[in-house]
């Protein structure tokens, strides 16, 4: 009752004192009478004995005693921190982390005799060989300035410490010379529990020790030279990247450059294909041309020859773009001795300039025909279909080539003049690869060329370059001579010449 209610601070301390020496262990009102001074009373000698009674009366593991005697390792008054150490060495369970934890932390208390305490109390609670107690006991004992720091941190290390600790050992023998006597004394002494071997032996790892120092420093040095080795590298190897680097730029300017070029020949190739694309506006059936043409593959094999087909007549090449003027093409099989022939197979006489006119006579009477109506296309080739071949030239383009040239000049100069029109023939495909007729006719007349240049006669075969050309059927008519060069084309450069000129009538076979 003196200890809960009296307001002397020395009556309360008389009180805690006498309870802690008169009671018996483990008494809980007892406990709780000091356990509630130790919390709560305002005088630190108060609180200072009833930790020292409470570390007496209660027993070892209580729970409740600890937990009251922890907090009050951070009490501002030395004595009373020192008391609860104490009182924690007699209550706590060995090895308790809820004890051990703030035991490490009063190591470092700024009152050497707290320390002192605290080492002692750590030193006994926590367990054999426990590294971070046993590192901070050599921290401790190389540098704290108290000798009874050092000295209790030198029987902590005898106590904990591993056998053959090597760090222990070198410690304990850098202590033997400590200027406190009581730091040297314990140290022979724990060096007497922590070492296998006898001094000698120390001695001899000294020496191995030193040993092995030298061997550090000679590695050092060893590293030290190459390190300086790389750098001399590195830089070598820096000169030789920023030289890559800059053969890289050179090469990536070349390219790009030449990808400028390349980008500026695709913008003329867009520009010629956007013209290209203009096909359509004057010529409306270049796609059906195209899907039928896309079918001439199938129709190539043995068994299609003599079936007779409807082609449109953008479709049709010729065989030869100029009539023959002579003997026919030795060189593809013709006999030498062979009398002169047409395309279409009837004999020829000697070429003429009357002759010339003749056949032009003739083939704008035929056109005039096809022109006014009389006849139709598909009329014109009814009774005797148009003779073609299917052959695939050099530029891998598979083609339709037709030995009739007169009729073909006709139904193209009628197909230039009428473009919104589709005007199909009937064809009969015959084989370029047999033995008779048909075989010698191809070998004979074919000049190995497109199909897609057709010249009405042989004088105009033989006009120059630059006097032939594409012509209308307009410009045809307003020249009024027969002289007057046609050439009828097509391929690309028709189509070229289309998109130049879109209102012009050009005759074109479609490609």
């Amino acid at each position: 009752a003196r200890l809960q209610q009296d307001r002397d601070a020395y009556v309360r301390q008389a009180a805690s004192s006498a309870l802690g020496q008169a009671s018996r262990r483990g008494d809980e009102q007892v406990m709780q009478a000091l356990m509630q001074r130790v919390a709560g009373d305002t005088d630190a000698g108060v609180r200072r004995l009833s930790c020292t009674a409470l570390g007496q009366v209660a027993p070892r593991g209580s729970a409740s005693a600890v937990a009251v005697l922890v907090p009050r390792l951070d009490d501002k008054d030395g004595g009373v921190r020192r008391s609860a150490l104490k009182s924690l060495e007699k209550v706590a369970e060995k090895g308790d982390p809820q004890v051990l934890t703030p035991l490490f932390t009063r190591t470092a208390d700024t009152e050497a005799y707290v320390r002192h305490t605290a080492v002692e109390t750590l030193g006994k609670l926590a367990e054999e060989g426990n590294p971070e107690v046993v590192a901070r006991f050599l921290e401790l004992l190389n540098t704290d300035r108290d000798a009874r720091v050092r000295w209790a941190s030198t029987e902590g290390l005898g106590r904990l410490a591993i056998r053959g600790d090597s760090r222990v050992l070198s410690s304990l023998l850098s202590k033997l010379d400590d200027e406190s006597d009581s730091v040297r004394r314990a140290a022979a002494s724990a060096l007497g529990r922590v070492t296998f071997a006898p001094l000698q032996e120390l001695e001899l790892q000294e020496r191995h020790i030193h040993e092995l120092e030298c061997t550090s420093r000679n590695e050092v040095n060893a590293l030290q030279i190459a390190i300086a080795k790389m750098r001399e590298s590195h830089a070598e190897e820096v000169a030789q990247l920023k030289a890559r680097n800059a053969e890289l730029e050179e090469r990536l300017r070349v390219e790009v450059g030449e990808r400028d070029e390349k980008i500026f020949e695709y913008e003329g190739a867009l520009e010629e294909k956007e013209k290209v694309s203009r096909v359509n506006e004057f010529l409306p059936h270049a796609g059906k041309v195209a899907r039928f043409l896309e079918t001439l593959p199938a129709l190539a094999g043995p068994g299609s020859y003599g079936t007779e087909i409807i082609a449109p007549v953008w479709a049709l090449r010729c065989v030869r773009s100029a009539p023959s003027a002579g003997v026919g093409n030795w060189s593809r099989g013709g006999a030498p001795n062979a009398p002169r022939t047409t395309e279409e197979g009837s004999p020829v006489a000697a070429a003429g300039g009357g002759k010339d006119k003749r056949e032009m006579l003739e083939l704008f009477e035929l056109w005039e025909q096809l022109s006014c109506g009389r006849v139709t296309a598909m009329e014109l080739t009814e009774t005797k279909p148009l003779d073609v071949y299917i052959h695939r030239d050099e530029d891998d383009v598979w083609g339709l080539y037709c030995c009739s040239r007169h009729r073909l000049l006709a139904l193209l100069m009628r197909q230039a003049c009428t473009r919104n029109e589709y005007i199909t023939v009937r064809c009969i495909l015959r084989s370029k690869d047999d033995c008779g007729y048909w075989g010698w006719h191809w070998n004979n007349f074919y000049d190995g060329g497109d199909g897609l240049n057709v010249h009405p006669s042989p004088a105009q075969s033989r006009c120059s370059p630059t006097s032939t050309g594409f012509s209308s059927i307009g410009l045809l008519k307003e020249s009024g001579s027969s002289s007057s060069p046609l050439v009828l084309r097509g391929g690309a450069a028709a189509v070229a010449a289309a998109v130049a000129n879109p209102g012009a009538a050009v005759l074109q076979p479609a490609t």
